[in-house]
């Protein structure tokens, strides 16, 4: 099992736990570093080794509350708050103004409290240790408090990519750890109960573009203002897509001293070093790096160098060595925070299947839009038809795919979303093992994000977006840079 993270909390409950819990919790850390603060009865309840500038904490009588992460409430501004809370239920409306990317830890009268964020960046695990329900933000540190095994199904379903269907995707890599599901919340009481709170709900979908476009602007104008100081040397990735070049121009408008780096895919075709080039040009106090493939270390380099992974397989760890060379020379320049657009295109973009719910809302729109869609993907008529006409529902889907998982993928489905889809070299045993899973989640009537397909296939895009944001961050921390991606996470 890799080494406990340097960066990371554990959260008790307010009871009476088994003596050799803390003293295993002590043992995960540098003495030197490790902070343990109490609940209001003097127990235990927060366990962490964050950095002082990036955790906020508070108290007033029986309320404990902290903020890790990064957030627009300051510490004059959480206290206030603080002292207004009685009870759990008025935790969330007292951050209904804030912004940013954080946890909310609280105690509150003996209850314990524990969030992430929606997008999935910021995460939340639970497992049973010392007699009780223990929390962390990284399920590794969990599973050295309780020598867990690894489970293989959960690496098994890794194989599929970052379309494996929701709410497998947030499933621990160990058995025994379990994951609290973005947009809900943990609450553990005194007595030992354990229930899941849903903190986020998705917004109606009733603006004009006009006023909604204008609404994104604003969420993204403050997440990078809360990330930027002026004249502060700030680095950012400019691929010359919508995403980065936004916050390129947002965080010159907040007065940053950008050095800005772009790739150079080198094929003819890739206009990406065009356009980054024209909007560098338009960008005041800006140094602009631009890399072909040879000044960089080639995908897949520095795999048999030992360094911290993280909590689980991702695709970020072909392209590490490549992104720590472009986080040296924004270091170099003076640069301690990277901005990148990731998140953007997941956010912003409507998958198909918005097509399946505009069709039964607009009639014609539905069709045109169709019509589209199929000539761009040259899809059969029959298979668009057969698509458009189903109703089932998002366990029948799940239930459908269990047996596609050897099936290649052509095109997005018009349904419930990207279809998964296995490797062709997986082995018999890691088919059974995801084929057993996405069974079970279908049996088990699994939920969807929202009623409708295409809200759902757009929500389940967004979590897409900031669950990959995570691994990205930690590459960021191994390179030590801080690593943003304010598109995958812009209000939550």
């Amino acid at each position: 099992m890799d080494a406990t993270p340097a960066c990371w909390f554990v959260v008790l409950p307010d009871r009476d736990l088994a003596p050799g819990l803390l003293h295993r919790l002590r043992n995960l850390a540098d003495p030197a570093v490790l902070r343990i603060v109490p609940h209001a009865s003097g127990r235990p309840w927060l366990a962490d080794c964050w950095p002082d500038e990036e955790l906020t904490a508070c108290a007033a009588g029986d309320v404990r509350l902290t903020v890790a992460g990064t957030c627009s409430l300051k510490s004059a501004e959480l206290a206030a708050r603080v002292r207004q809370l009685s009870d759990t239920a008025h935790i969330e409306p007292a951050f209904s103004d804030a912004h940013g990317s954080f946890h909310v830890l609280a105690s509150v009268a003996g209850h314990t409290y524990v969030r992430g964020s929606f997008s999935g960046q910021r995460r939340v695990y639970r497992a049973e240790a010392g007699g009780g329900t223990v929390c962390a933000d990284q399920a590794r540190v969990l599973a050295r408090l309780t020598a867990a095994e690894l489970d293989t199904a959960q690496l098994a379903l890794r194989l599929i990519g970052d379309t494996v269907p929701h709410p497998l995707a947030w499933g621990a890599l160990w058995r025994g750890v379990h994951a609290v599901l973005p947009g809900t919340a943990l609450e553990l009481t005194p007595g030992g109960e354990m229930r899941t709170r849903c903190w986020w709900r998705p917004p109606a979908a009733e603006l004009p573009l006009d006023e909604a476009a204008a609404g994104l602007r604003v969420v993204l104008e403050r997440a990078v203002a809360l990330r930027v100081r002026p004249d502060e040397v700030v680095g950012a990735d400019l691929s010359g897509g919508m995403d980065s070049t936004s916050l390129c121009f947002l965080a010159a408008k907040a007065g940053a001293r950008l050095v800005t780096v772009t790739l150079d895919a080198g094929a003819p075709a890739n206009e990406d070093r065009l356009y980054a080039t024209r909007a560098a040009g338009h960008l005041p106090h800006v140094e602009h790096l631009v890399f072909e493939p040879a000044d960089v270390p080639a995908q897949f380099s520095g795999l048999e160098e030992r360094v911290d992974l993280g909590d689980e397989p991702s695709a970020i760890v072909r392209i590490r060595v490549e992104q720590r060379c472009l986080a040296e020379q924004m270091r170099a320049r003076g640069a301690r925070l990277r901005l990148s657009g990731f998140g953007g295109d997941q956010v912003v973009q409507s998958r198909p299947s918005y097509v399946h719910g505009l069709l039964w809302r607009s009639p014609a729109a539905g069709l045109r839009h169709a019509a589209g869609w199929r000539a761009r993907h040259r899809q059969p008529l029959g298979t668009i038809t057969r698509a458009l006409l189903d109703r089932g529902s998002y366990a029948a889907w799940l239930t459908e795919t269990a047996g596609l998982l050897c099936t290649p993928v052509h095109g997005d489905d018009l349904r419930w979303g990207q279809r998964p889809y296995l490797p062709p070299w997986a082995s018999e045993q890691t088919v059974q093992l995801c084929r057993k899973r996405l069974l079970g989640a279908a049996q088990d009537a699994t939920e969807p994000l929202h009623r409708e397909r295409g809200r759902h296939a757009w929500l389940a895009s967004a979590q897409r977006g900031g669950r990959l944001a995570g691994p990205l961050a930690h590459c960021g921390q191994l390179a030590r840079t801080h690593c943003a991606a304010p598109c995958s996470r812009p209000n939550y």
